[in-house]
């Protein structure tokens, strides 16, 4: 809310002259004798009598310029203390911000979205657990975390709640001083890429089974991990062509490594961050979900 020119108002009845005022204001006169006919304008009423020719204070609040001071005066005071109270929660959230992700999920979190966190909140501790998805679950029932995160086909929604969800995508990444060296990446089909050597994530095993476009025997697969950072690994080290399940923001921070999004594997995959159904979030807990929300 743009309180500027009740701000102003108050100045000029405080100090009762209209040139005065502009010098403590910083702006010009003729801009704050403005605000004061947009003031009126926008109440119907005539807020000030302007005696002039005379020197000191030749400012006289009417009846209706009275009435506007004093809520103007009570208005500001309620958005300092707002702003105030709301600055002291920020500075009091303190804590440890407990996650449990399935296989390599905590990886985009650490990189992207916990510093940024954790300069906003410095007094918040992390801990971050990653598992299987039974291990996830067994982390949130027994308290050990208090947010989970998760492929949303997997969860429960009888025992869990879906606090927000972020659309994923099969990705092929590739060392791109290996293949297709002669071609401009933009021109790389799924039929270029079936033909490489490849590293499956079970994440991405999942997607191509579920797709009616290809059959897993007809690819040549050198390996399938059960995490996407090892399907990475095999290729960075330029053996494989990785195909991973990613969000649009997820970064790959390897060196000469191109990553390709593969839309004929679009469709409902997303990864969910849930919680205890019925789970009060803590002010730490709740406070990264909306900083999160905000990054989405």
């Amino acid at each position: 809310m743009d309180t500027s020119y009740y701000h102003n108002f108050i100045t000029l009845v405080q100090t009762g002259n209209m040139t005065q005022a502009a010098e403590i204001l910083h702006i010009t006169q003729p801009a704050l004798s403005k605000q004061l006919k947009y003031l009126e304008a926008e109440f119907g009423a005539q807020l000030i009598n302007i005696k002039r020719g005379q020197r000191g204070s030749n400012l006289q609040l009417t009846d209706a310029g009275k009435i506007f001071y004093e809520k103007a005066q009570q208005l500001c005071s309620i958005e300092e203390s707002t702003y105030n109270a709301v600055q002291q929660l920020n500075s009091r959230i303190e804590g440890t911000l407990r996650i449990a992700t399935s296989a390599s999920r905590s990886t985009p979190i650490v990189q992207q979205y916990l510093p940024a966190f954790s300069m906003k909140y410095p007094s918040v501790h992390f801990e971050i657990y990653e598992g299987l998805m039974t291990n996830v679950v067994n982390q949130l029932i027994n308290g050990s975390a208090e947010i989970g995160i998760a492929n949303i086909q997997m969860v429960d929604t009888d025992k869990f709640d879906i606090l927000l969800t972020q659309e994923e995508h099969l990705y092929a990444l590739f060392r791109r001083d290996v293949f297709w060296t002669d071609r401009e990446h933009d021109t790389i089909t799924w039929e270029d890429i079936k033909q490489c050597p490849l590293s499956l994530s079970g994440g991405s095993v999942r997607m191509i089974m579920q797709s009616s476009l290809t059959n897993m025997e007809y690819l040549n697969v050198t390996a399938i991990t059960t995490t996407k950072t090892s399907a990475i690994e095999w290729a960075s080290s330029g053996r494989t062509v990785a195909l991973v399940p990613m969000d649009a923001k997820e970064m790959v921070n390897h060196r000469k490594m191109s990553r390709i999004k593969l839309p004929e594997f679009s469709g409902d995959f997303k990864k969910a961050f849930i919680t205890l159904k019925g789970h009060a979030l803590s002010p730490v807990a709740q406070q990264f979900i909306d900083f999160y929300k905000a990054y989405v």
